[in-house]
């Protein structure tokens, strides 16, 4: 039985619970008025009745004076020795343990204080409604295996109350997609820009080259940065990308890439010019600060380093590789990945092989005879959640509207895996392709 006593114009209730003559259970709360302290005590009573109940309410007790930061660490911890992170994910979780949000205990974190600090990385730090998202996301999955892993009494409902809100507010979303390429002489005065920097200011960077292969090869900052003189096949003219940035497994992830066009020469005049373990031997800090200042020298809007990789992946397919090719360059897995860096310019398809095939045989070119076949569908399993269907793009996952542009997966198992790994409440739907 809770007893219930005034003390000092509020009422305390305390509720006790003794299993074979031993106290298993104390807790008190004070209440404004008798009624809300009989209510809360009916309450406690009535849950401590089940095994599951009393197990709930003393892990919620367990969890008392544990801080957000403190359950960042132990899953950190925890997680990285079964499946190391990703670099943007360790940012990501190091920020929120960091931050205030970081000094809440991890009773404390209600729907409130998720909308207070969602709304506060969009006003403070200008972060976007998907960078937002994936900060969400990323502590949602703290969150989850808060009980089941540490028995810690917290559970992620407050995030499944506060989703709802925060997309209504646009505070978390899908990122959108940009088509950003270079236009008319962009390319050319950016290349004689870096050149002259080259010649005359750089210390150790050399621009110009960096810029070169970030276009020929479709190529990340950190891919360019990483490249080491052993994983360069002189012979068969490849190099090898290491951890290449993927949404499922990006460690281990190792790719032997074909150094096309001017690619390779890039290549060797690099491996020539010193004798640095790596062919690029410089930061992904300094490539971005010389590209933004030659933007802004040269009076050019709106254009990032990261736009290379759509320039570089669009004039691929310009020069006639097909999807399994050019996806062999860029690392993408599946089409519904790779389009989204494809801008493709009207008039480059007059240069195809395949351009004088079109408009009957009047030009004297044999058009090929095409069999008719039946067309075979296969099962497969795409991820819904609550903004659509997940699909990768770059190393990170985002949504659409209908499933025939969703990641395909093979297997229900994959689905699994990549619907646990966007951290949202998702249901696994088997379509045919």
């Amino acid at each position: 039985m809770a007893s219930i006593i005034p003390i000092k114009g509020k009422w305390r209730a305390t509720v006790r619970i003794k299993q074979g003559g031993k106290l298993v259970f104390h807790k008190s709360m004070t209440h404004d008025t008798k009624r809300l302290a009989e209510q809360w005590a009916l309450d406690v009573e009535a849950k401590a009745r089940t095994e599951t109940g009393l197990a709930e309410l003393l892990a919620r007790e367990g969890s008392r004076g544990v801080l957000v930061r403190d359950l960042i660490g132990r899953y950190i911890q925890y997680v990285g020795k079964l499946k190391p992170l990703g670099a943007t994910k360790s940012a990501v979780l190091n920020t929120l343990a960091a931050s205030d949000l970081g000094d809440n205990p991890v009773t404390a974190v209600t729907a409130g204080v998720l909308l207070d600090y969602c709304n506060k990385r969009r006003e403070k730090y200008g972060n976007s409604a998907a960078t937002i998202a994936q900060y969400f996301g990323y502590l949602r999955q703290v969150f989850d295996l808060a009980k089941p892993v540490w028995g810690i009494g917290v559970s992620a409902a407050p995030f499944d109350e506060v989703r709802p809100v925060l997309l209504k507010l646009g505070l978390i979303g899908q990122g959108s997609e940009r088509d950003r390429r270079l236009v008319g002489d962009e390319y050319a005065r950016l290349l004689k820009w870096f050149e002259n920097y080259d010649a005359t200011r750089a210390r150790e960077l050399r621009m110009a080259p960096v810029f070169r292969y970030a276009v020929a090869m479709a190529a990340r900052r950190g891919e360019i940065v990483g490249i080491l003189r052993s994983d360069v096949d002189r012979q068969a003219r490849t190099v090898v990308v290491r951890n290449r940035k993927d949404p499922r497994n990006k460690i281990g992830n190792d790719q032997v890439l074909p150094l096309l066009g001017e690619a390779w020469g890039i290549v060797e005049a690099q491996l020539a010019s010193h004798d640095d373990l790596r062919v690029f031997p410089y930061t992904e800090i300094s490539i971005s600060t010389c590209f933004q200042r030659a933007c802004e020298v040269l009076g050019i809007e709106d254009l990032h380093f990261h736009d290379l990789r759509h320039e570089g992946t669009s004039r691929l397919f310009e020069a006639g590789y097909s999807i399994e090719q050019v996806a062999l360059v860029t690392g993408h897995k599946t089409w519904n990945m790779l389009r989204r860096y494809t801008q493709l310019r009207p008039a480059s398809l007059h240069e195809l092989p395949a351009a004088a095939n079109l408009g009957g045989n009047g030009g004297g070119v044999a058009v090929p005879e095409v069999d008719a076949k039946p067309r075979v569908r296969r099962r497969r399993w795409v991820v819904k959640t609550a903004d659509g269907f997940l699909v990768g793009m770059d190393g990170e996952l985002g949504w659409v509207d209908d499933e025939a542009s969703a990641s395909a997966c093979v297997s229900e198992a994959e689905a699994q895996v990549l619907g646990e790994s966007s951290g949202e409440m998702f249901e696994i739907v088997r379509v045919l392709v």
